[in-house]
């Protein structure tokens, strides 16, 4: 098997995303959906930026990452905190500790694993006592514990490539939802939660990223029945990071979290699926080196 790099992942993302603007593009040329078109193309401009963004940082090397992660884990745990806490040090604490957190995982491994069990006890916990509430626990649970984990993955020099491109698969998952579901999308799939998404744009998404992986199994010669496993495993955690990002703000009861960018909302509805994917992904590499 040919592991692919930093470099191959860049390469592939450019590809992908003149691929996606084409698309677009050409489907502007249909008067029924051009506007829905152009909307998207205005999205993935957006999208695309984060993404240039993310590419370079990685490129740069794990220096500049771990410190562009903490300062993206600061202003992350601002965000969520802002919508969840109800004292001002509470909210500036849990931004401190996301950003002290992220930086501790990223540079000393049993941090991160500490990070992976208490991540796994509070998911367990919230299971199983579902009316026992606690906003500082919601917090911990997402986003600051899976961003520690990120931050372990993309410093650790073999998870680094699969880091990226966790967030490349992300965005192939989540482009194709989001133009499925605008062009066929009929069922919602979770009302209260997410109502933008249905079944057919998660099928979407789905099938675009089970191609994806196929694809590229064929070039890095790794198994097809793999890929598929790992593209429907992405797919599943980019979405509960995208549900586990909106509940917070539901239970807030407002709409966004404080605005970055325009029509990507705040960092963390940039990041969310990007998050769970990759804290998911890092948690597996775990349980295989114990196995």
């Amino acid at each position: 098997m040919t592991t692919p790099t930093v470099q191959d992942i860049s390469m592939v993302a450019a590809v992908l995303i003149g691929t996606g603007f084409l698309l677009l593009l050409l489907l502007t040329l249909i008067p029924n959906i051009r506007r829905k078109s152009l909307d998207l193309l205005a999205t993935l401009f957006s999208a695309t930026l984060i993404l240039l963004c993310l590419l370079a940082l990685f490129l740069l090397g794990p220096k500049a990452l771990i410190a562009s992660l903490a300062l993206a884990a600061a202003r992350i745990g601002y965000e969520v905190a802002t919508l969840r806490l109800s004292e001002q040090t509470h909210v500036i604490l849990a931004a401190i500790s996301a950003a002290g957190l992220t930086v501790l995982s990223a540079l000393f491994a049993p941090v991160a694993i500490a990070c992976a069990g208490l991540w796994f006890l509070l998911f367990a916990r919230q299971i199983m006592a579902r009316s026992v509430k606690g906003a500082a626990t919601d917090v911990l649970l997402f986003p600051i514990l899976p961003l520690a984990l990120l931050a372990y993955g993309a410093a650790h020099p073999a998870l680094t490539a699969l880091m990226l491109t966790a967030y490349v698969l992300v965005e192939i998952f989540d482009s194709f939802a989001l133009l499925t579901g605008s062009l066929i999308g009929r069922n919602k799939a979770f009302p209260v939660l997410s109502p933008n998404k249905t079944y057919e744009g998660l099928a979407g998404g789905a099938l675009a990223l089970v191609i994806a992986l196929v694809a590229a199994s064929t070039v890095w010669d790794f198994s097809p029945l793999i890929a598929t496993a790992t593209a429907l495993f992405v797919g599943a955690l980019a979405v509960a990071g995208d549900l586990a990002a909106s509940r917070h703000k539901r239970i807030a009861g407002v709409k966004d979290y404080p605005r970055v960018l325009a029509r990507q909302g705040g960092l963390l509805d940039s990041l969310d699926s990007w998050i769970s994917a990759s804290a998911g992904l890092v948690v597996v590499h775990f349980l295989i080196q114990l196995w």
